[in-house]
């Protein structure tokens, strides 16, 4: 999953939630990256693949500046907080293998030594890291390399050398692979989970939150979850390193511990909030009430949201984030249409912040449209989510030039003012006229919306 800078707003979770493997964010359990995975064909055992997906990296080149240069290249590039433009292939640079080659050369001559920190099975603070691997779980790698996104220096690159040899290993940089190596930020872990590990999971973050399972008990030697300097990795605060294999319950249990999961018993009611949750999707956004459960989470944060009367959407920048609490749930429509499902409750108030129902298909499905619907049509199909909702009279602002891309492809969004302080969302797809995603959002009506307080996904 590309890491990108995190937005707030509640919408944004809902707009982009992909539909299949996981990940961990603040506490919550989340979509992440599909994995392709063979069917099951004449009654066979499906074929599963869990090594990473090389694809991932295809467009990236080898655009670092010569090396006399590339120390105030990198340097103009860091904003105090985190580095920008950096390699993110999962490889060293030209440049970089040839340096690795000649000290390594040196270093195996005595010519020179590493004196600085062992980065082997370095987990906190990670710029540059070698972890021992069981070459029986990871298809044949003896070790995992981290790397940074900026330039390396010749310090970083003996520190690897170093970690190598320590192992018992000498170090190739001409090895380097998805299969080895991760860097600069561009992924949060080796491989993304398929389905069936996806389930469990799930199921045991449910269990450890609901204090179900004695997560006290759990073996943290089991997980590969380094601590990223992040300033170093696009803002990645962490990485995962998981075994070329189905994972085990145990190792699953590892991880989830150390990414923050624990017994929330005594912090939220969960079946008040799904209970709160359901009747408030079904009442107002008229989902299924069938839907299943995908999680509920207590970590969360938003930024409220401003409206002007031509319903455009901005964010209250000057208010701090806030903390939020809600659930996430699934369903089919009758004609087999997958649907996401979220609600968001502001932590303190207690009040609902969003409600949203997002439809999602295939990428294979998705393409880019040239012309958008017209507005007759748009206008036809408000009607009928107006009937639908039990609304009539609602003042419709249809958003072209917000054209949103969601789970289901391009979108125009079209906003109503439904009560003091609330609005509906609408999302309909420009390849068809039709509705394909709704929310309810809370918010403060201000007069105009600043150019830099648009929509994150906008």
């Amino acid at each position: 999953m590309k890491t990108w800078k995190k937005g707030f707003a509640a919408l944004a979770c809902c707009l982009l939630l992909p539909a299949a493997a996981l990940a961990v964010t603040e506490g919550v359990v989340e979509a992440a990256p599909s994995v392709e995975m063979e069917s099951v064909v004449g009654g066979q055992e499906a074929m599963v693949s869990y090594l990473p997906d090389e694809s991932y990296y295809a467009g990236y080149g080898d655009w670092y500046p010569a090396w006399e240069n590339a120390q105030e290249w990198v340097e103009s590039r860091f904003d105090g907080e985190c580095y920008h433009d950096v390699e993110q292939r999962p490889r060293m640079t030209a440049g970089e293998a040839a340096r690795a080659m000649k000290l390594l050369e040196d270093y195996r001559a005595g010519r020179i030594a590493y004196e600085g920190e062992s980065v082997l099975n370095k987990m906190e603070d990670v710029i540059v890291g070698v972890y021992a691997l069981d070459p029986a779980d990871y298809a044949g790698e003896a070790a995992f390399v981290i790397l940074p996104g900026p330039c390396m220096t010749d310090e970083q690159l003996l520190a690897v050398i170093a970690a190598y040899d320590q192992l018992g290993l000498v170090f190739d940089p001409y090895a380097l692979s998805a299969k080895n190596c991760a860097r600069g930020g561009g992924i949060e872990t080796n491989r993304f989970l398929v389905e069936e590990e996806r389930a469990r999971y799930q199921t045991l973050a449910r269990l450890i939150e609901h204090g179900l399972l004695d997560a006290a008990a759990a073996d943290e030697t089991q997980a590969i979850q380094p601590k990223l300097d992040s300033r170093y990795f696009c803002g990645l605060p962490d990485f995962t390193i998981r075994p070329y294999r189905a994972a085990t319950d145990e190792e699953f249990v590892a991880m989830l511990v150390q990414l923050g999961y624990h017994d929330m018993t005594g912090e939220i009611d969960y079946n008040a909030v799904e209970k709160e949750s359901r009747a408030i999707l079904h009442d107002r956004l008229d989902t299924a009430l069938s839907m299943e459960l995908s999680y509920i989470y207590n970590e969360g944060s938003y930024v409220p949201a401003l409206y002007d009367k031509n319903g455009k959407q901005g964010y209250d920048w000057n208010e701090p984030g806030r903390r939020s609490y809600g659930a996430s749930f699934t369903y089919h429509t009758p004609d087999g249409v997958l649907v996401y499902v979220n609600t968001a409750f502001d932590g303190e108030t207690k009040q609902l912040v969003s409600a949203s129902a997002m439809h999602s298909r295939d990428d294979s499905d998705q393409h880019m449209t040239e012309t958008a619907p017209a507005q007759e049509l748009i206008m036809a199909e408000l009607a009928t989510v107006e009937e639908r909702l039990g609304l009539s009279g609602l003042n419709w602002n249809i958003l072209y030039e917000d054209e949103t891309w969601t789970n289901w492809g391009e979108c125009i969004p079209a906003r109503a003012q439904v009560a003091e302080g609330e609005w509906l969302t609408v999302f309909i797809g420009k390849d068809d006229g039709r509705e394909h995603g709704m929310e309810i959002s809370s918010g403060t009506l201000v007069e105009r919306i600043a150019g830099d307080e648009g929509p994150v996904n906008g």
